[in-house]
């Protein structure tokens, strides 16, 4: 798209457009699209720094020698509880990544070689900020390099990083109970107290990545389990059970992975550096590094942690060969979409309620004309040619949102849709302790008239409220298909 152009045909108010619901005209997608916000109060449930601190610091007394043999984030984090240790207070994310041993001790060399941690981009989610990820903005996994010789490394550690939001997630192995822990690390800028918040500039552009301060970190098994931010509805689905890393394209060609070794990989590369250049760091990637994304290191890992059988495992190499078959500009033209009766199978699954999200069976979910624009308004901002940017993840092809779970599947009665878009969060096999399991959508004819009402009233709160469901973070639906949810509620 000409640069030029497209600053002429955008005002200042266009720019910001998609701060508000769409509404789209296409008769395939939903009659609307509300944006994938964050409420205001999301994590107001939670505890302040201080108490959050001790709650993590706190000795569970199985770790004779804590908290120098408890995981990384408790060993590292929780130093101030031996005589004269200090608690670190990272003021960037490349802070934190030198407290975990992560960091990128060689730019310019290799994934996982050289001292630097291995790392994987992700093009397409199905997890927390799933909305909020393409090619573009993809998730950026940095984590512990996998053995050569096949085994588990004690102690190993994820972080998962997506910009525009001020957090990052963390998975850390506890090497003496051989288990794994989640946590969400909060932080705060200069922008999150100034006047007006933060802006996109802010969250979106390498702004995001430094002057950080008041760091709160919350375990899964905190309060942090009873938020929409919750880590245990994908990474334990079943209570009874430990947590699990989840890696849903776990085998080639590892579909929505950024890659110079497949195909599809390539052209969200391609994306990718369409809106970044050549020269932009991205999140916790050093520039020169990012063409070495690498999946294979992160499936080896994940199965080495002994997390190899997935839920519901992503058939990467049967779907893309039944996409390109039905669509063969596919993937690099994804309109338009593909067909996969392998994708359907579990797509169908996802929809009863068995499993999370499937993937969406293209390699890309973007739009063609949404990705050319934002990435020529990024390039822009980069150029010094724009004071502000509109938000660059709001560029999904509308006409795919059902398939990316994003929306319901369409024509779905009442019960169906609670199911579609309920159930992931709130089923009988999750933590029974919390108060979000008082609705359990799988137990829906058991369920006492007063709970029902306030399921109502959850489905009726404001969007910028943290009790709306379900949540504008994970899914859209339309007001006829609201009404349906309350009508099969009323009964």
């Amino acid at each position: 798209m000409n640069l030029l152009g497209t600053i002429s045909l955008w005002s200042t108010s266009a720019l910001l457009a998609s701060c508000t619901a769409l509404t789209i005209s296409d008769p395939t997608t939903p009659a609307t699209v509300d944006p994938p916000t964050i409420p205001p109060d999301t994590f107001e449930t939670l505890k302040d720094a201080t108490a959050a601190h001790a709650e993590l610091c706190a000795n569970d007394g199985m770790h004779p020698h804590f908290p120098d043999d408890a995981d990384v984030i408790t060993k590292t984090f929780c130093q101030d509880v031996k005589p004269g240790g200090v608690m670190p207070r990272p003021q960037s994310l490349a802070d934190l990544l030198r407290q975990l041993g992560l960091d990128f001790k060689n730019p310019n060399g290799e994934n996982g070689a050289g001292g630097n941690p291995a790392f994987a981009l992700l093009g397409h989610s199905s997890a927390l900020t799933a909305r909020k990820v393409s090619a573009i903005t993809p998730a950026a996994f940095v984590f512990t390099p996998p053995p050569a010789d096949g085994s588990k490394p004690p102690g190993f550690v994820f972080l998962a990083f997506d910009p525009g939001e001020q957090f990052v997630e963390v998975a850390s192995h506890d090497p003496v109970l051989d288990s794994v822990n989640f946590y969400l690390v909060l932080f705060d800028q200069a922008c999150t107290h100034a006047a007006g918040g933060c802006r996109n500039v802010d969250l979106l552009t390498p702004r995001l990545v430094t002057g950080w301060s008041n760091l709160r970190v919350y375990e899964s098994e905190t309060a942090l389990n009873n938020t929409i931010a919750d880590c245990r509805e994908c990474h334990a689905p079943n209570d009874r059970q430990p947590q699990i890393l989840r890696m849903q394209e776990i085998k080639p060609p590892f579909t929505h992975w950024l890659s110079q070794a497949t195909e599809g990989g390539r052209a969200l590369l391609a994306d990718f550096h369409g809106a970044h250049g050549t020269s932009e760091d991205y999140g916790p990637i050093p520039a020169p590094l990012i063409d070495k994304s690498d999946p294979s290191k992160m499936a080896a890992l994940v199965t080495q942690a002994g997390f190899g059988d997935q839920p519901n495992p992503f058939d990467s190499a049967a779907i893309e060969a039944e996409v390109k078959a039905s669509a063969t500009m596919q993937p690099q033209i994804n309109t338009p979409p593909g067909r996969s009766a392998t994708w359907q199978a579990r797509y169908d699954q996802a929809v009863s309620g068995r499993f999370i999200a499937t993937p969406y069976h293209d390699v890309k979910v973007t739009d063609p004309g949404k990705l050319a624009n934002l990435s020529s308004l990024y390039q822009s901002w980069m150029a010094g040619m724009l004071d502000e940017l509109p938000d660059i993840r709001d560029l999904f092809l509308d006409a795919g949102l059902r398939d990316m779970g994003f929306a319901p599947r369409a024509g779905l009665d009442g019960r169906s849709l609670l199911t579609q878009m309920c159930q992931q969060c709130h089923n009988a096999h999750l933590d029974p302790t919390i108060s979000r399991e008082n609705f359990l959508v799988d137990l829906l004819d058991q369920m006492s008239r007063n709970e029902k009402d306030l399921a109502i009233q959850r489905l009726q709160a404001p969007a910028d409220s943290r009790l709306r469901m379900p949540p504008l973070l994970f899914r859209t639906i339309t007001e006829d298909e609201r009404a349906l949810m309350i009508g099969a509620l009323r009964k």
